[in-house]
């Protein structure tokens, strides 16, 4: 067996689509964190980001075929996930999604109503960002990523990923200002 960090994604594919197992959970190992962190962002809900990231895989499995450049496994996958995950907020539409923060009890309740209306309008903030500005926040800080994994799924360098974190971490302080201390 190839060693699995090192192998790049053509070759991770070429054994997928010839039916390696060990390929699959290679695929499946490098991109859950990544795909998992972009559902959540979607979803705001774990369970739900966790079903979307199954699917994707499963779907891959199915329309491995289509993908033609197979050094954008990636790039792909993140396609996938998305869409997947948005199906499912259309199909799950009537549910409220949870809070993309844990507001623990304040005795204060002023503090605490401007911790939920801070949460509110921070989750309205990434609500409103375009999908791939999204996705760079949730590999980020939810999944923990670095720069270079970032951009390895993305199909970017290291430095367009920083840039663009850049840009949308001013453009959430500017819109969140007023929460600042």
């Amino acid at each position: 067996m190839a060693n699995l960090e090192y192998e790049g994604d053509a070759s991770v594919v070429r054994r997928w689509r010839s039916g390696d197992g060990n390929a699959a959970a290679a695929a499946v190992e490098r991109y859950t964190g990544a795909l998992g962190a972009i559902a959540y962002g979607v979803t705001r809900n774990r369970a739900l980001a966790e079903d979307a990231v199954q699917e994707t895989f499963a779907r891959a499995t199915r329309t491995l075929a289509q993908l033609k450049n197979p050094a954008r496994l990636g790039p792909w996958l993140v396609g996938i996930v998305r869409h997947v995950a948005i199906d499912m907020m259309r199909r799950r539409s009537h549910e409220r999604p949870m809070s993309d923060c844990d507001i623990a009890a304040d005795s204060n309740p002023g503090h605490e109503a401007m911790r939920n209306e801070a949460a509110a309008r921070l989750g309205e903030a990434l609500a409103a960002l375009p999908e791939d500005q999204r996705d760079i926040i949730a590999m980020k800080y939810v999944a923990g990523m670095s720069y270079g994994a970032i951009a390895e799924t993305l199909g970017m360098t290291p430095d367009a990923v920083s840039q663009k974190l850049w840009r949308v971490r001013q453009k959430l302080q500017k819109e969140l200002l007023e929460f600042r201390p």
